[in-house]
């Protein structure tokens, strides 16, 4: 930071020195190696514009945090294409830079600060070096739990002023504090914009913080969803909270109220999908989303599009369609992410049927199997059953009793204790765990029956999900079922509800369904052992599309 910030000010004349507000980090006296290498790190980001400077010091800085801080506080840092992107979608809304008022609470390395303030000088142009100045000051804050993060936006906030404050002469004040968003007031309401990339990762609350943020909790709290509850503490009636967050609130059953909580005081303006998440947030297993709420909105039609990032300074933009909330905003979003399925999701909006109509429940595999390891068993020995892992579901949704993966045995022998992990009914087994880039989020088979009356049981792990039928004549066949879930157009209407690689039962049994009476030419297709092109084209017409 010291070699950036000298050669930054190249040509200033006098060189001011490098502040260490807002807080003075706790910094240790580098090695020869490692200061050979950041004086050229510092002399290279010196070379590009403060905020992509500021991004490539930044994602510098989160890998060489340990894992597990990294891990705890969600360390990660946003490309300037996308906190441009962001921003424009904010301007889109209606954010007024000659006027508005910026906070980003948890600004880690000045990813949005220096963008804002950016746009705000675009507009104050006309002001004397330090009227803007005192502009930004009183305009643009962050808050940061992390104080060489703090130290770093602030930094990067300057450089992006240098300029001015040059012409000024005079220092930024200090626009970044540090401290914990979460645990300090929460917000008077009184930001225009509240703009950010909040950390995530599953965080276990103290009480008080739980009570305070329990309009959007529901089961494990995630750190995004507490920040995007804050973010509406710290926004004005009619202000925009724009974020990068994970999608998995779009779905999911913890994030329900979160989702209720948005529809009724902050509904989307708009949003976007990230098209690719390798090489855009390092190690996120995620999919991810730019989105722009406003703060007592109306609820209406919302703008969807995907971006590709192209580097880190640009990215392409597709629009592919539009979305209205549910009449019951806690219901998953159902979204379109592609072109193609915006004719589906206006299907989707108006089958009223589901999982339950056709006679079924979704339960998880019982056996969690590093619980029971002393359990498992290579062979078929006395008082064992065929131990059922997801390498039994085939990615061409046949059944093939395996065990291929590491510490993967065939067999368990069951305690008398140990009732509950025995399955001894046929249902629809169905992969728990899938990613946006396979062909298929949908991966289901049958539990024979011939197996299950062979054995007295089999048992189910915890990587797949069980359709169970509800009655012994369910409406719809278990073949019929399976053969439903593996069809193209199930595939698409579940991605228009999923929000993460987990297909999670929550998901499933808020999956918009045709009635169970319109499949008669289904069954006869599954008993006939129809083709895929066949089978696919018969599901099809039961969405209303082809």
């Amino acid at each position: 930071m010291q070699r950036y910030w000298d050669q930054i000010q190249v040509g200033y004349g006098k060189t001011w020195p490098l502040q260490m507000s807002p807080a003075e980090p706790d910094l240790r006296i580098l090695t020869n190696e490692a200061s050979w290498l950041a004086d050229a790190i510092g002399r290279a980001a010196a070379r590009v514009d403060p905020v992509t400077a500021g991004y490539f010091v930044g994602t510098t800085y989160a890998a060489a945090l340990p894992p597990e801080i990294r891990a705890r506080f969600g360390v990660y840092y946003t490309p300037p294409a996308l906190a441009a992107r962001l921003l424009d979608q904010a301007t889109a809304a209606g954010v007024d830079w000659h006027t508005c008022t910026v906070l980003d609470p948890a600004c880690g390395g000045g990813a949005f600060l220096a963008p804002v303030a950016q746009r705000i000088v675009k507009q104050l142009s006309h002001l004397e070096p330090e009227n803007l100045l005192e502009a930004i000051a009183a305009r643009v804050h962050g808050f940061e739990i992390d104080p060489v993060a703090a130290w770093m936006s602030q930094t990067f906030l300057e450089a992006t002023m240098l300029p001015t404050c040059r012409a000024a002469k005079r220092r930024l004040p200090v626009v970044v504090e540090v401290r914990d968003s979460l645990r300090g007031q929460s917000g008077d309401g009184c930001y225009d914009l509240v703009v950010g990339n909040p950390p995530y990762g599953r965080v276990t609350l103290s009480p008080e913080l739980r009570a305070r943020y329990s309009a959007s909790l529901y089961g494990h709290a995630n750190l995004y969803g507490v920040f995007t509850d804050l973010a509406l503490r710290c926004v004005r009636p009619g202000g925009l909270v724009a974020y990068v967050t994970p999608t998995s609130f779009l779905a999911g059953e913890y994030f329900k109220k979160l989702r209720q909580l948005l529809g009724c005081a902050a509904p989307p303006a708009a949003i976007d999908f990230i098209a690719h998440r390798k090489g855009v947030f390092d190690d996120v297993l995620q999919e991810a989303l730019l989105a722009t709420y406003r703060r007592d909105g109306v609820p209406g039609e919302v703008p969807v599009s995907f971006l590709t990032p192209v580097d880190e300074s640009t990215v392409q933009l597709v629009t592919v369609g539009s979305f209205t909330l549910p009449g019951a905003p806690a219901e998953p979003w159902l979204i379109p992410r592609n072109v193609a399925q915006a004719s589906l999701i206006e299907r989707m909006r108006n089958m009223p049927h589901r999982l339950v109509d056709w006679g079924y429940t979704v339960s998880t595999g019982p056996l969690v199997w590093n619980r029971h390891k002393d359990q498992l068993r290579r062979g078929l020995g006395p008082q064992c059953l065929p131990l059922i892992w997801a390498e039994a579901v085939t990615s061409d949704g046949r059944f093939v009793l395996r065990a291929t993966k590491a510490n993967h045995q065939p067999y368990f022998r069951p305690r008398p204790e140990d009732d509950w992990l025995v399955v001894t009914q046929s249902c629809v087994l169905l992969q728990r765990t899938t990613a946006k880039e396979q062909s298929r989020r949908l991966i289901a088979t049958v539990l024979p029956a011939q197996l299950l009356k062979q054995h007295g049981g089999a048992v189910v792990e915890n990587h797949l999900n069980m359709l169970r039928p509800l009655e012994s004549t369910p409406a719809v066949r278990p073949e019929v079922l399976a053969t439903f879930l593996n069809s193209g157009v199930a595939d698409q209407a579940f991605r228009c509800l999923s929000g993460s690689v987990a297909v999670s039962a929550y998901e499933l049994e808020a999956l918009p369904l045709p009635p169970a009476d319109a499949l008669p030419e289904l069954g006869e297709a599954v008993a006939c052992r129809a083709g895929r092109d066949v089978i696919d084209k018969i599901c099809a017409r039961l969405y209303g599309v082809e």
